[in-house]
């Protein structure tokens, strides 16, 4: 049974698999990967994706990185896992403006201040 790409994600994230590493070894090991073909130079590789987990309870996941954006969803408790695979620069909180764009457990951005990422912007986190 082959399940949708997002279930696949959030299933490895519960597991507490890297996505990152998992995700690369589905990519290799794919049928379409492996076959020689014409549309091969049109292949882009995947982003990598970053997992970090939240500081703060009800952490508010915008649709652009704004304060001032709608609200897309609330994420639960501090320590959430989220994946994340590019920043941008945004309104400030606490005088930080780089803000996270997410990719499960939904999409949209949250505020760089609220995620375990060390520094803003992360190492190895690519700009959108």
């Amino acid at each position: 049974m082959v399940l949708p790409t997002r279930i696949r994600r959030l299933a490895l994230i519960a597991a507490g698999v890297p996505l990152a590493a998992t995700m690369t070894t589905m990519m290799l090991a794919s049928p379409v990967a492996a076959a020689p073909s014409a549309n091969a130079a049109l292949v882009r590789p995947a982003s990598v994706l970053h997992l970090y987990r939240t500081l703060v309870t009800g952490l508010r996941v915008r649709a652009k990185p704004s304060t001032s954006s709608a609200v897309v969803h609330v994420l639960g408790a501090a320590g959430s896992l989220v994946v994340v695979n590019c920043f941008k620069t945004g309104t400030p909180v606490f005088k930080d403006n780089v803000w996270y764009h997410l990719v499960a457990p939904h999409y949209g951005f949250v505020a760089g201040v609220h995620l375990n990422t060390g520094q803003d912007p992360a190492k190895g986190v690519r700009h959108c």
